[in-house]
């Protein structure tokens, strides 16, 4: 099964998501099923991989959603960009990854400091 780690927004002007891409089983509400082997993409905190198309090692399109911005990140990225999210979603529901389909408000945004 080979892996591939993007980062990519949902919306313009929006936060970045973690997008996971592999070829394998299909994977529905976070279990393997057994079926014939697909391309599939996680996006963000997903337990359903959607189905994708594919071009020269970079998705083209991704069933219900468009990829903005796509770009190739490391694993470890990947994983510190879903646990960031599953935070933002739990502490702070006014963090702009807590809903990333959001394009992000400059004017109302909390500062870090």
């Amino acid at each position: 099964m080979t892996q591939r780690y993007y980062r990519a927004r949902l919306v313009g002007a929006g936060p970045f998501v973690p997008v996971k891409v592999w070829h394998g089983l299909p994977f529905i509400d976070g279990e393997e099923v057994d079926r014939s082997p697909r391309w599939q993409a996680l996006v963000g905190l997903e337990t359903t991989g959607r189905a994708i198309l594919m071009g020269d090692d970079v998705p083209v399109e991704v069933e219900g959603c468009t990829l903005r911005n796509l770009e190739p990140i490391a694993e470890h990225d990947y994983r510190f960009m879903v646990d960031h999210q599953r935070w933002a979603q739990v502490a702070d529901p006014a963090h702009p990854k807590a809903n990333p389909k959001r394009a992000i408000n400059f004017n109302t945004v909390k500062l870090p400091f």
